[in-house]
């Protein structure tokens, strides 16, 4: 097998592999997760908590939803 040829079979792996998402189920929640897979509930930092996502641990974070007054920018026309 030519040199490549493997450069472009694990590359399409590779680039396969990375864009997927790691949990889609945290795109739905009002947290941000880690891209962690943990077999055991994981002791979480500060502020963080452990969370079941599929048959994975990780740890997860509420989102703070920070409002913006669009009134103080000032826009170009």
């Amino acid at each position: 097998m030519k040199i490549s040829t493997v450069l472009a079979v694990a590359t399409t792996i590779l680039s396969g592999v990375s864009a997927g998402p790691l949990f889609s189920e945290a795109d739905t929640t009002l947290a941000i997760c880690w891209k962690a897979c943990f077999h055991e509930r994981s002791h979480c930092p500060s502020e963080w908590h452990a969370k079941k996502l599929g048959r994975c641990w990780t740890c997860c974070k509420e989102r703070q939803v920070v409002s913006y007054d669009y009134e103080l920018f000032e826009w170009e026309e």
